[in-house]
């Protein structure tokens, strides 16, 4: 995998929203979990007017099939009020990646939210938010997702020389809760040659 002189991944699917003003320096990659049944409804969403703005650069479904939205080289609407070292306003200087996952919206059946309930293929578990509240349920991020996710951060921080790469819930932690406490943060950083958990 690699990036094009375009900023276009050279694999994947395009979904084209236009928009977004020129990036021309980035240094952060941010993860995300979209909320959502699928990729694919995440990106119909963003194109909507209800969305008012929000957008990703990378959208990656739970069988880590990825569909690109926007070249690396323009913002989107993805991190809102954010700040991490010393940068406010993330979206102008970061690539964001949401994650097809239901987040925190999971039930102990194993299903996802009430009137658009999905199942949850790769199950779903209790844990412990770092920022705080009580143990809830969350759905677990399939094998597969996990590991296209590594391998397309680890294209975007070699590409790009990124600075470091964070949750939504580091930059916006008194109002974001994702990627969650059941994905892998350690492990997508160390993949990418960064140590141990984000640290402001």
């Amino acid at each position: 995998m690699k990036v094009t002189d375009l900023h276009w991944l050279d694999e994947g699917k395009q979904d084209i929203i236009p928009g977004g003003s020129p990036m021309p320096v980035r240094r952060f990659l941010v993860i995300h979990f979209t909320s959502g049944a699928t990729a694919q409804s995440s990106v119909n969403f963003w194109k909507t007017t209800e969305a008012k703005g929000a957008s990703a650069h990378l959208a990656i479904d739970r069988d880590g099939s990825v569909i690109q939205c926007r070249p690396f080289n323009r913002t989107c609407g993805h991190a809102g009020k954010s700040k991490w070292k010393g940068f406010e306003g993330l979206n102008s200087c970061s690539i964001g990646i949401e994650l097809a996952n239901a987040g925190d919206g999971a039930n102990e059946d194993g299903t996802a939210f009430g009137s658009h309930r999905f199942r949850c293929p790769a199950g779903v578990k209790k844990a412990k938010h770092k920022n705080g509240g009580p143990a809830t349920w969350w759905e677990v991020y399939p094998a597969a997702q996990v590991a296209k996710c590594i391998e397309v951060a680890q294209t975007l921080v070699n590409r790009y020389n990124l600075d470091d790469v964070i949750g939504h819930e580091d930059i916006a932690p008194d109002r974001k809760n994702d990627p969650g406490p059941l994905f892998p943060m350690q492990k997508l950083r160390e993949a990418c040659g960064f140590r141990g958990l984000p640290t402001p």
